[in-house]
C-alpha cells in the first residue's frame, strides 16, 4: 500500500508513475478507496466495493482523514486509468467496475483540508516535504522498475 505523490499536478504525477505501479497502483488505490467507505460508513457501503485492507495502514488512514485527500485520491486513480489507457491501449478492469461506484465520497467522511499523502517509506529518505520525499523513494528503491512505456523518464529522476 502507498499513494506515489510524484507531482502536484495529478496528470504528472500519473505520468511519473513507472509501469510497474501503472498498472500495479490502479488496483491499490482503489482497495484504499474502497476500505475508506467500508470504515466509515459500515453497512450503509455500496456492496460493489471492495473490501476493507490494510485499513491501519498510513496510507488508508489519511485517505479517511478527509473528504479533500480522499478526492485527491480518486482524482489521482482517474488520471493513472487514463495512463494505463495510453501505455496500453486498454482499460483497466478495476477502472470499469469502480469508476462510477467511487465516484462518491464516504457519507461520514470529515470535511477538511487537503494535506500531502504521508510518506510511506523507509526513514531514510523521509523528509518534511512529501514531493521530494516520494521523488527520493522512487530514484533510491524502486530504481530496478525505472520504465516508462510511450513516456520520456521524468526530468527530475534523470
Amino acid at each position: 500500500m502507498n499513494i506515489f505523490y510524484l507531482d502536484k499536478d495529478i496528470n504528472k504525477a500519473a505520468e511519473y508513475h513507472n509501469d510497474k505501479h501503472c498498472v500495479k497502483m490502479i488496483l491499490e488505490y482503489a482497495q484504499l478507496l474502497c476500505t475508506a467507505h467500508r470504515e466509515l460508513d459500515g453497512d450503509n457501503a455500496n456492496e460493489n466495493l471492495y473490501k476493507s485492507t490494510h485499513k491501519n495502514h498510513p496510507s488508508a488512514k489519511w485517505v479517511r482523514e478527509s473528504k479533500a485527500n480522499y478526492e485527491y485520491l480518486y482524482r489521482l486513480f482517474n488520471a493513472l486509468c487514463n495512463e494505463y489507457t495510453h501505455r496500453y491501449g486498454k482499460t483497466h478492469l478495476t477502472y470499469q467496475k469502480l469508476h462510477n461506484v467511487l465516484a462518491t465520497p464516504p457519507q461520514n467522511i470529515p470535511d477538511k483540508e487537503f494535506t500531502e499523502p504521508t510518506p510511506a517509506m523507509p526513514d531514510d529518505v523521509k523528509n518534511n516535504d512529501s514531493l521530494k520525499a516520494y521523488r527520493d523513494y522512487y530514484k533510491k528503491y524502486k530504481s530496478h522498475l525505472a520504465v516508462w512505456t510511450k513516456r520520456d523518464t521524468p526530468e527530475w529522476y534523470q
